[in-house]
């Protein structure tokens, strides 16, 4: 399979590699010091206490790389509005196109199930009008990355979680008119688990919880996720903000409540730092919109009270307000 991955960074550097060693003919889209380590060094991957290094096809223009089979869409949701054109060249008629990123997705809205309800008018769904003009929505993937990695160098990934990277595909059209088997079988074969999922939307609500709860709380206190289980006070407000949410997936057609429960959430908050954290400390563009505003924006339109969520969601709006980076 052709596979391009369109930012190789730490999630995309990591699929990068397993990709290519499981056999596929592997290429990347990179830029700046990340582009030139990897043209003169290869992409290495450090995991477990062992290196690994792939030798990708890499340039910061996507006419190089030529049409691919599947691409790989692993930039932040911050850099969306400047991928449309740049997928164009590896896009052909049967291209399959994977979307990656955390939060509430720019796709939600297209090919909603019978029956659900509308979502608020949010900016990043404005996207679709860019990416469709690309592709048509029957090839649009989505998926949802449970894999921990992060920069070492240029040209370096460090994934720390060896033996539990998994990544949820589905189609984002309700019913699916694309077979995304092979693709899950493409991760498989890389040694990522890529169960079933027969609904992406659902699966996008269970993550975001997570991600709303711990990842938002780790923001706002600077410390890792699991702060939250060590701090009593800061657990409370962690299951409230998990009840809110629950409530919000609910009024949009996604009961949840017998699959995510607070208390059982909160023992399982991973000891590591969230992205959100990251980016925030490395002054990079930061998901406050897609992983904060956007519930908070549900929970208006369908009038559900979130008093808990909207308070951490202004104080870490402000936070990354004041780094200038959230515009």
């Amino acid at each position: 399979m052709r596979i391009c991955i369109y930012g190789a960074g730490a999630g995309g550097g990591h699929f990068a590699v397993r990709l290519q060693q499981a056999g596929h003919d592997v290429s990347v889209v990179a830029r700046g010091d990340n582009l030139a380590a990897i043209r003169a060094d290869g992409l290495k991957l450090v995991a477990a206490g062992e290196e690994s290094t792939a030798h990708p096809l890499a340039s910061d223009d996507p006419t190089d790389l030529g049409i691919q089979d599947l691409v790989i869409v692993t930039v932040k949701a911050t850099a969306l509005s400047s991928v449309a054109r740049g997928l164009t060249p590896l896009v052909g008629p049967e291209t399959l196109v994977l979307f990656t990123q955390n939060g509430m997705p720019w796709w939600y809205p297209i090919g909603l199930p019978a029956g659900d309800a509308i979502p608020p008018r949010l900016p990043s769904f404005a996207l679709s009008e860019q990416f469709l003009r690309t592709m048509p929505a029957e090839r649009i993937l989505g998926g949802l990355i449970y894999s921990a990695n992060e920069m070492r160098a240029p040209g370096i990934v460090v994934n720390n979680s060896p033996g539990a990277n998994r990544i949820d595909i589905a189609a984002i059209t309700m019913p699916p008119r694309t077979n995304v088997e092979p693709v899950r079988q493409a991760f498989r074969d890389a040694g990522i688990a890529s169960p079933e999922v027969t609904d992406i939307r659902a699966a996008i609500w269970k993550k975001l919880l997570f991600n709303m709860s711990g990842s938002v709380i780790a923001l706002a206190t600077g410390n890792k996720s699991s702060i939250s289980k060590h701090d009593a006070a800061l657990g409370v407000i962690y299951q409230r903000i998990v009840t809110e949410g629950l409530e919000i997936a609910a009024a949009y057609g996604y009961s949840l409540h017998s699959e995510l429960v607070p208390e059982e959430m909160l023992r399982k908050t991973l000891d590591h730092k969230p992205s959100l954290l990251q980016d925030y400390e490395q002054r990079r563009r930061m998901e406050i919109n897609e992983i904060v505003l956007a519930p908070v924006e549900f929970a208006r339109a369908a009038g559900i009270p979130a008093p808990t969520l909207e308070t951490i969601a202004a104080i870490v709006a402000r936070l990354a307000r004041d780094r200038g980076l959230l515009a």
